[in-house]
C-alpha cells in the first residue's frame, strides 16, 4: 500500500513574500505611494504648465490603489480559510 504524500490535514505552507507580515507592509507601503500621487495629481492639476502631466500621477494613484485592494482581498479571502 501506497502512502499518502499530500494527505489533506496538512496546512498549506505560503512563501515569505505572500506572508502576512509582507501584505500588510506592502500596503502600507502602497498607501504612502497613493498619497504622494494624489498630491502630485493636485499639484499637477492646478498648475497650468503641468496640467498635460496629469496622468503620471493619475496612473500611479489608480494603480497603487487597485494593488491594495488585491492585497486586501487576499488577505481577507486568507483568514476565511483559517
Amino acid at each position: 500500500m501506497q502512502l499518502d504524500q499530500n494527505p489533506f490535514f496538512r496546512k498549506t505552507i505560503t512563501p515569505w513574500y505572500d506572508s502576512n507580515l509582507s501584505c500588510w507592509l506592502l500596503i502600507a507601503a502602497m498607501c504612502i505611494v497613493f498619497s504622494f500621487a494624489l498630491g502630485g495629481l493636485i499639484v499637477a492639476s492646478g498648475t497650468p504648465e503641468f496640467s498635460p502631466h496629469t496622468w503620471f500621477p493619475g496612473m500611479l494613484c489608480a494603480l497603487s490603489f487597485f494593488l491594495v485592494t488585491k492585497i486586501w482581498l487576499r488577505l481577507r479571502a486568507r483568514s476565511k480559510h483559517d
